[in-house]
């Protein structure tokens, strides 16, 4: 008995084929970015974090960074926490409280992400701040909003990030992205960034 091949296989293989390209795509505007640093999670403004020192109970403590990018603990005082990875405020603590200490072993756990909130904006379902609790790419944020109204002008719409203190301007085809021609345009998004879809 011979089997038929389905019409729709060649379909599932070519969108399959369209999803395994937007997943090996770069997580920046065209540029490879070297692995640490797309593994590695910043601290924000609002993350509750949760700081220990082994065998000093009295130096255990549950912060939230200020505005400022600061947590304050016992001893050390105030300590620059936004911008920073937990490892890096782990080994920033450990020295401060050498002075104070000998050889402290310090465990920093993030207890709650807090800082990573995009905005999107104009033809889309719901308008609201997303915040998000992981790395994000650019559709999926669409998602996260109820996708496009059916006024949306999907060839035209506009990733605003500030960083640096200057504000850059990317538009993206959402048609490009979807169909698979443009995969490089599914940016993994950064906190404060604003989709805007005309």
């Amino acid at each position: 008995m011979r089997c038929c091949r389905s019409p729709f296989s060649g379909l599932v293989s070519l969108s399959l084929m369209s999803v395994l390209a937007m997943s090996r795509s770069t997580p920046s505007y065209g540029q490879a970015v070297p692995s640490s640093a797309i593994d590695e999670f910043v601290l924000g403004v609002e993350d509750k974090l949760s700081v220990s020192v082994w065998k000093e109970p009295d130096l255990s403590k549950t912060v939230s960074i200020r505005p400022d990018g600061k947590i304050t603990f016992p001893l050390v005082g105030d300590v620059q926490a936004a911008g920073r990875a937990p490892r890096q405020l782990t080994e920033d603590l450990t020295k401060l409280l050498g002075r104070f200490i000998k050889e402290p072993v310090v465990t920093v756990v993030v207890e709650e992400i807090n800082n990573f909130k995009v905005f999107i904006l104009g033809e889309v379902s719901l308008h609201k701040k997303q915040k998000l609790k992981r790395r994000t790419r650019f559709l999926e944020a669409i998602a996260l909003s109820g996708g496009l109204s059916k006024f949306a002008d999907k060839s035209n719409l506009l990733l605003l990030r500030f960083e640096d203190g200057q504000e850059t301007r990317t538009r993206i085809d959402y048609r490009k992205l979807v169909s698979g021609e443009k995969p490089e345009l599914n940016v993994y998004l950064k906190p404060g960034d604003t989709i805007i879809v005309n």
